[in-house]
């Protein structure tokens, strides 16, 4: 046996395919600003006191700055702590 509500029916709303669910402030509000991407730590070379090891390191450095796996700023960094400077 069922007893037949006497409150109001709740039907779903149907809405077109690509309406946004939300609408109105929520939808229109300004999105927060991105976080500012965290800083890389610097590139850690250890100094090797054979001339051969270091051009090859050297090498290493030049490619990776080509790439622009390295900022200019971290090549120069990392070069002069090769080279003892």
């Amino acid at each position: 046996m069922f007893i037949k509500s006497t409150r109001d029916v709740v039907r779903p709303v149907t809405r077109p395919s690509g309406a946004p669910l939300l609408r109105g402030l929520l939808a229109k509000a300004p999105r927060p600003p991105r976080p500012e991407p965290a800083p890389r730590p610097p590139v850690e070379v250890a100094p090797d006191p054979d001339g051969a090891a270091l051009v090859d390191r050297l090498t290493q450095l030049g490619k990776l700055a080509q790439e622009g796996l390295l900022t200019p700023e971290e090549f120069a960094a990392a070069k002069a702590r090769l080279l003892g400077r």
